[in-house]
């Protein structure tokens, strides 16, 4: 039986030097940070989640910056985005360009999509759809 070292129990030194071992292997093969951080993800189960929040992040490149100069992502809860615009006929044109827009954050998407969207008035009126009607 191997000993471990004095001060340092032998679940310690077993997982130091599984760690170690784990690191040696991987120097054979490089690994992709990107591909590292969506098993992270994945592991603590919050894959889905940071997908869909990434269309706040991306609203200008997905949905172009005409549309970004009247409308902005607010947050983004369970499957909902939140979307606050400037005015009231905005708002009534963003409602009715809501599949265009759905397709849109979802291109792409396997996981993570966009389910629904409100539209918010910078007043706090809004427009959402429902049963899919607008």
């Amino acid at each position: 039986m191997v000993e471990s070292p004095p001060g340092e129990s032998r679940t310690a030194w077993w997982r130091r030097t599984a760690a170690t071992q784990a690191l040696k292997d991987r120097k054979a093969r490089p690994e992709k940070v990107g591909g590292l951080i969506e098993t992270m993800f994945a592991r603590l189960g919050i894959a889905e989640k940071v997908e869909r929040a990434s269309v706040v992040a991306e609203w200008e490149d997905l949905v172009g910056s005409h549309i970004a100069r009247v409308a902005r992502p607010v947050r983004v809860q369970g499957d909902t985005l939140f979307v606050e615009v400037e005015s009231a006929s905005w708002r009534m044109e963003l409602s009715m360009m809501r599949p265009q827009l759905m397709r849109k954050l979802n291109a792409g998407k396997r996981r993570g999509r966009i389910e629904r969207i409100v539209f918010v008035q910078a007043d706090g009126r809004y427009s959402e759809e429902r049963d899919g009607q607008g």
